[in-house]
């Protein structure tokens, strides 16, 4: 009998196999194939797309940078699939199906397990069917692109899709139903980068669907329009999880489904479809199956949307801090007054600091081309009840983006 079954091996499940290797458990995984192994996020998702962006900056070559990027994900999976082979991790590949709290089946064989972490993930709505369509991670194993194409859906993906393709030299347009784009975003800076894609040339139209065009005015349409999860022949009505009303996975702050013993984490338990946080969720199903019953806090978790340039956010916004009542103030300003803001060509950047009582930092939002890089400072000072004093006393090297933050934070005295 093994420790633990794990269902599927994209972030969250090899997660939980790093996890349960640390912890001495006896592991099996299950997934399609070892093309599947990595999961969307490798394969089709944050890595190529990535990938293809930061390239995007010195090569215009779609096609060279697409043969690269598949070069990229095999030197990343390869090495990893077979250390963990070599580590006793057994991997069945097939789609299993659960019989019992403790058994699953694949074809005529059943495999018994303590635990069973489900980590089946999420895949791309398909809204539409029409012949010059697809999902939009789908476009990053094409070789070849047309020139006029429009993204259904303004949020992280879209938007990220948008920047890429534009910096390809493709005509791109970006639809969507809301009144904004990128929701869950402060609006004022939203706002500043839609204003920045524009000028890059971008398309942005928002109150708009996909039924308010005709399709066929476009070479391509990519849908970027929500994710649903990835359930199907798991067997879980028959074993009674309970799902949500969109059909996600039901798990408590241990991540335990209604069943004691079966767990879920990543995408399929519809609560952060980042794949950090599903490498967190995984850690979280495998230390409280050793015993150290851990709940989840997502509280000051970074988020970033990596468009040309990107936008990140952490903490509490000023929106936020107002609806909530919090005392604060903010703390803004453009790069422009910062020399290495013309080093590194990133003279649009802007950054806000939300502060609160005795000038805590509770939050941070920038736009920059590292955005990514800079909002991780800040995570570590809401973690850590730092304040704005604590920033003042840093000295960062010089010069980089990242001493913007301390410079920042000594002009407000100043």
């Amino acid at each position: 009998m093994y420790d633990v079954a794990i269902i599927g091996a994209g972030a969250a499940g090899i997660a939980c196999a790093q996890s349960a290797l640390r912890k001495s458990l006896k592991a099996v995984v299950f997934d399609q194939s070892p093309d599947t192994f990595g999961g969307t996020c490798l394969n089709r998702g944050c890595i190529p797309a990535k990938f293809f962006i930061q390239k995007s900056k010195t090569h215009r070559s779609w096609k060279e940078v697409l043969t690269q990027s598949r070069e990229i994900v095999k030197k990343i999976k390869n090495p990893l699939l077979s250390y963990f082979e070599t580590q006793g991790v057994q991997f069945v590949w097939a789609r299993p199906r659960l019989i019992s709290k403790h058994e699953i089946q694949v074809d005529n064989h059943r495999f018994d397990a303590r635990n069973i972490i489900i980590s089946t993930g999420s895949k791309p709505q398909r809204i539409i069917d029409h012949p010059r369509a697809m999902v939009a991670e789908e476009i990053l194993l094409k070789p070849d692109i047309p020139d006029n194409i429009l993204i259904i859906g303004g949020g992280y993906i879209g938007i990220e899709f948008a920047s890429m393709l534009n910096s390809y030299g493709k005509n791109v347009t970006v639809f969507e139903k809301e009144e904004n784009i990128l929701g869950g975003y402060e609006p004022s800076l939203v706002n500043r980068l839609k204003l920045i894609l524009e000028k890059k040339g971008i398309v942005i139209e928002t109150a708009k669907g996909v039924w308010d065009e005709d399709l066929d005015n476009f070479d391509l349409t990519l849908l970027a329009t929500g994710r649903c999860p990835s359930i199907e022949n798991l067997g879980l009505e028959e074993l009674g999880i309970e799902l949500n009303e969109a059909g996600w996975i039901k798990t408590d702050s241990n991540m335990r489904t209604n069943i004691n013993n079966i767990y879920a984490c990543g995408d399929i338990s519809g609560k952060k479809f980042l794949a950090y946080t599903a490498e967190y969720q995984a850690h979280l199903c495998v230390h409280n199956i050793a015993g150290k019953e851990e709940s989840e806090d997502y509280s000051e978790v970074p988020e970033c949307v990596f468009s040309t340039p990107s936008i990140a956010k952490v903490g509490v916004s000023k929106e936020e801090a107002g609806q909530k009542n919090i005392e604060h103030r903010v703390l803004r300003s453009n790069f422009l007054k910062f020399s290495s803001s013309y080093v590194y060509d990133d003279e649009e950047g802007f950054i806000e600091i939300v502060l609160g009582e005795d000038d805590k930092i509770l939050g941070a939002a920038t736009i920059s081309g590292a955005a990514g890089e800079l909002i991780n400072a800040f995570t570590l000072c809401i973690k850590n009840n730092l304040t704005l004093n604590d920033l003042k006393k840093c000295l960062f090297i010089h010069p980089t983006l990242s001493e913007i933050i301390p410079l920042l934070s000594r002009s407000s005295s100043e």
